[in-house]
């Protein structure tokens, strides 16, 4: 009988690491999930422009990386971390200022609203990273020309 417990016990194991997370979505290889979007970090630099269009080749409804909270902060700033291994200081995410389009505000490029900021001090324009000197975390603009590593972003399709 005891043995029969740990056989069962041994199988529900498995079958719960199997299971994955309980998401009812899955990211593609090489992608993670977190609050029903798939992230992927990019090590090649690129100029923002650059960074956003192959962020859009990548699936459907991706662009560089926004961020709607803290939480989704420090997902970011750890997933770039672990992944971004490069000298250069600066990480694209998917915030532009708009003064270009004559228009007094920033926005994200997916369309989303700004309801979560994180500007480091001083900074909110042109085109934003993530700042290796606050360990991703904070915002810094840097000139949109500038090659950096990004973070791509997409709600996957259920």
């Amino acid at each position: 009988m005891g043995r029969f417990v740990f056989v069962t016990f041994d199988l529900l194991v498995v079958f719960l690491s199997l299971s994955g997370t309980g998401a009812d979505f899955d990211c593609p290889s090489g992608w993670s999930a977190y609050d029903q979007y798939c992230y992927k970090p990019f090590n090649e630099p690129q100029n923002w422009d650059d960074a956003e269009w192959f962020c859009m080749k990548q699936a459907k409804g991706a662009h560089l990386v926004s961020i709607e909270s803290a939480g989704e902060a420090d997902f970011v700033a750890q997933l770039v971390t672990e992944n971004i291994n490069r000298p250069e200081f600066y990480v694209w995410i998917g915030l532009r200022d708009r003064r270009k389009e004559q228009q007094c505000s920033s926005y994200w490029n997916d369309g989303s609203s700004i309801i979560y900021v994180n500007w480091n001090k001083g900074e909110s324009q042109m085109c934003q990273a993530l700042s290796k000197w606050t360990n991703f975390l904070k915002w810094d603009n840097t000139d949109c020309q500038a090659k950096n590593p990004f973070v791509c972003k997409f709600p996957p399709e259920c």
